[in-house]
């Protein structure tokens, strides 16, 4: 059994023990009239090093217990903005309002972590919101200490980290892919949590699709939390893709093929070396760089790894086998040509999954046939166009089978 006690980092708290041992919480709607007068007469202590704390009831900040500075708490964590505070106390108040059992800062001795709020149901979660950017390594740190204690972490962004770039276009670097979590055994595809404290609402980002390394396309749904439940953080939305987000997608393939070439990083030209044995590399086939379910499970954007399964299924009527495919990807992984995506937090996949999806689309639309299980033969050539207008012209051709092909694969 997990033993808890409840207490705020940096000298500022919002919870402490009075001196018959009973526990005061400052978000239970008290008055600072009402914290005035307790103050005169009571004595405040830390929770977790038992030091005492002075009840600071200021202007310009919130009410709240703060240690002596001759009491450094052992137990201290970094300072946190008011809006982490805020946003954390309404996460906290919408659990409480729905007569659910949590915690606000709870501490885990076993494993010394402190998340914002535990909540036990039929089994006990953390829930962090998240406001500042962490490191990688403490990030895997506090996600492997929960699991050791059968914890189950839910994490939430702060909203400030969306950064919005179109209607289904996000920019979302590597931090933010962090959080990407499985929320159910049933679901295909990560979701990842935003709130912000200021418009009380909850953003899920579902239906990741990752153009590059940096830009994503995403349906946001968005609510008021006070309209949710928190069983609705367990059950992804059940929303299409809608029919603009495919000409985004459009739109921004065409801008790759215009601009990848500007970008002479050392890995582009090892990546256009490649290419240009065959064709110029904006002039990659036109069945490449296209949206499969699982696709997120590359960094690498979709037009490179899916050129480079193109260009090893090269010949007609030739049997390839699935495993000698996924050898060839394994050996340009290896060459940091073809880079994989870390989740921590939605590791039900290996990356083969978008693989097999995307050869299953080439079956649907002809260019493959099923020999056996594990093996295909190609029945019909790749179109590798002679110009920019042409590839643009074919791009649209396609997108019409994309939209009805790309997001039924099966994925093994």
């Amino acid at each position: 059994m997990v033993s808890l006690i409840i207490m705020k980092g940096s000298g500022f708290l919002l919870v402490a023990l009075l001196k018959n041992g009973q526990l005061l919480s400052l978000i239970d709607r008290w008055t600072k009239e009402q914290l005035a007068e307790l103050r005169k007469n009571e004595s405040f202590f830390c929770p977790a090093c038992q030091n005492e704390v002075i009840l600071k009831l200021g202007t310009r900040r919130m009410p709240h217990f703060a240690h002596k500075k001759e009491g450094a708490c052992p137990f201290e964590h970094e300072a946190e903005s008011p809006y982490h505070v805020s946003g954390k106390i309404d996460l906290f108040q919408w659990l409480e309002n729905q007569a659910l059992d949590v915690q606000l800062e709870p501490y885990f001795h076993s494993i010394q972590q402190r998340p914002d709020l535990a909540l036990a149901t039929e089994r006990l979660y953390a829930i962090e919101y998240q406001c500042s950017t962490l490191s990688e390594a403490l990030f895997l740190k506090r996600n492997a200490q929960y699991k050791s204690e059968g914890i189950r972490p839910i994490w939430i962004l702060g909203a400030h980290h969306l950064h919005r770039l179109t209607a289904y276009r996000f920019k979302l670097p590597r931090f933010q892919w962090l959080f990407a979590q499985h929320v159910s055994s049933s679901q295909r595809q990560p979701i990842i949590f935003y709130y912000c404290p200021q418009t009380k609402r909850l953003t899920r980002l579902v239906h990741l699709i990752p153009f590059s390394s940096y830009y994503t396309f995403s349906v946001p749904v968005v609510e008021k939390l006070e309209r949710m439940c928190f069983r609705d953080l367990l059950q992804p939305p059940n929303v299409p893709l809608p029919a603009p987000f495919w000409h985004e997608w459009l739109a921004q393939k065409k801008k790759w093929r215009l601009t990848f070439t500007m970008y002479p990083t050392p890995t582009n030209r090892s990546i256009c070396a490649d290419f240009y044995s065959h064709h110029p590399p904006a002039l990659f086939p036109c069945e490449a760089g296209w949206p499969v379910a699982h696709g997120y499970l590359f960094e690498t954007p979709a037009f490179i790894w899916q050129t480079y399964i193109l260009l090893f299924l090269q010949n007609d009527d030739q049997v390839y086998s699935l495993p000698s495919l996924y050898a060839w990807l394994k050996e340009k992984i290896a060459e940091q040509k073809i880079a994989v995506r870390h989740l921590p937090l939605a590791q039900a996949y290996p990356y083969t999954r978008a693989v097999y999806e995307y050869i299953e689309w080439l079956v649907q639309l002809g260019y493959l046939q099923w020999v056996h299980q594990k093996a295909v033969r190609r029945t019909k050539g790749w179109t590798f166009p002679r110009t920019i207008e042409e590839a643009l012209l074919e791009d649209r051709r396609l997108l019409e089978q994309a939209k009805r092909k790309s997001y039924n694969g099966r994925g093994k």
